[in-house]
């Protein structure tokens, strides 16, 4: 393998795996070319190569949900159920009575954490969930206190009890864990609302990639995601501007059900 060829092969790994093997592909013709014709050129090509591939991975749709799974909200919340099942079961195993806290009682001291998680949450993404305009909120609402509710639980429980079957004091780590573990889960929450249709709570699927950077002052320039269940169309800005600053909500009537049977 010359020396070309292999960082050709490192910057396919900067290519979304869907599309790896034929950009490789066309990039190894296109080096036996520049080699043959343009010798002294083949190093700057290249290097020309990982711009090519970062560009692929920025304007590629995004990949579908890994955790297809969890597309329904009944089994997203079974899940989580589980999870905190576990979570109860192991405390009432490892926890001691009187263990400290920052504040009294394990409830009081799971929504203080809760609390200091917010400004952390704010800076490193959006809480907006996204503009859904005649689309009715109660059940949405509902479906995401429980996933916020779950989630708290989940990572309070969790590391007090990881904690206390390793010997670890409450005060000496554990409390920051719960921090991180907050972010990370709320975000996630977060993300998974703004990824599901208003109607029947499914995750959307199908991202299609509209329109371009160079035009956004006149045109929506995004990704557009599907309800496969018909109820609508979710667009996704990909840079934020004065006429799409956040996320919004397209319903399709009943006459386009036909085409997802």
């Amino acid at each position: 393998m010359t020396i070309h060829l292999a960082m050709l092969r490192s910057a396919a790994w900067l290519v979304p795996g869907e599309m790896r093997a034929e950009w490789l592909a066309e990039w190894s013709a296109e080096l036996w070319h520049i080699q043959r014709r343009h010798r002294l050129k083949t190093t700057g090509f290249c290097l020309g190569a990982f711009r090519d591939a970062l560009w692929m991975r920025r304007n590629c749709p995004p990949a579908m949900p890994s955790a297809s799974w969890l597309e329904s909200p009944i089994r997203c919340l079974g899940f989580l159920c589980l999870l905190a099942t576990v979570c109860a079961l192991a405390a009432l195993r490892y926890q001691r009575p009187g263990l400290p806290l920052p504040v009294r009682g394990p409830i009081g001291a799971m929504l203080y954490m809760a609390l200091m998680t917010v400004p952390i949450l704010a800076a490193i993404t959006s809480l907006r969930l996204g503009s859904y305009p005649g689309q009715p909120n109660a059940w949405r609402w509902a479906f995401f206190a429980a996933k916020v509710a779950l989630v708290l639980f989940i990572v309070f429980s969790g590391v007090l009890n990881l904690a206390a079957m390793l010997g670890l004091k409450v005060a000496s780590g554990p409390l920051h864990c719960i921090l991180i573990g907050n972010v990370v889960g709320l975000r996630w929450a977060l993300i998974d609302q703004r990824r599901r249709c208003p109607e029947c709570l499914r995750l959307v699927t199908h991202p299609a990639r509209i329109g371009v950077p160079s035009q956004i002052f006149l045109e929506w320039y995004g990704t557009e995601f599907v309800c496969v269940k018909g109820h609508g169309l979710l667009h996704v800005p990909e840079i934020p501007t004065t006429s799409f600053r956040t996320q919004s909500w397209t319903h399709l009537d009943r006459s386009w059900s036909e085409l997802f049977k």
